[in-house]
């Protein structure tokens, strides 16, 4: 099954990313949009994992919550991947000024190349919540264009109390995720 780790975001910053959405929906054609209810920052993405390898990922990052307490985090401004002109990937990102969500991330990152051999990240983490992913690059606007026609770039504060390990079922309609375990911090 395919796997990776996450944090989940709160309904009102979800409301705020679906409105968001709506408003760049003719905007912004040739996008493939995250379904609100699937929106979340991931910290690592595993790949996949048997469903003998799941008691093995659960007990390698259980230590990752270790010495972490709960956080908070800005979730605000549109941006892409690339950041200037037509994106493959349209973004908001993801501020935590305390360096605790950048800590978090390279502990699970260390837990899983450590306890399952999972190919540590080899670029510098960049904390976002994807919107959607552009397939058709020519009926796509330049992402200045998108944000310059969103009212707000304010999405919300999210607290943060855990992550989780989630599993994605691929489905004609798209994505379905569910949690496979809890870790809760502090």
């Amino acid at each position: 099954m395919r796997t990776f780790v996450a944090v989940e975001l709160d309904e009102p910053c979800r409301r705020g990313l679906r409105e968001a959405v709506e408003a760049l929906r003719g905007l912004a054609g040739g996008v493939r949009w995250v379904k609100p209810d699937a929106l979340h920052l991931t910290l690592k993405f595993i790949g996949e994992l048997g469903e003998l390898d799941l008691p093995r990922a659960v007990e390698c990052l259980g230590p990752a919550t270790s010495g972490r307490g709960p956080f908070s985090m800005r979730v605000a401004g549109l941006s892409g991947f690339p950041p200037r002109g037509t994106p493959r990937i349209v973004h908001v990102g993801v501020e935590e000024p305390t360096g605790t969500l950048s800590a978090l991330q390279a502990a699970v990152d260390k837990a899983l190349a450590d306890g399952l051999g999972v190919a540590p990240e080899g670029r510098r983490y960049v904390p976002h919540v994807t919107l959607g992913r552009v397939k058709n690059p020519r009926a796509c606007v330049p992402v200045e264009e998108m944000s310059g026609a969103l009212e707000r770039q304010e999405f919300g504060r999210v607290d943060v109390s855990s992550f989780v390990l989630m599993k994605s079922d691929l489905r004609p309609t798209g994505a379905v995720y569910s949690v496979v375990h809890r870790f809760p911090l502090g």
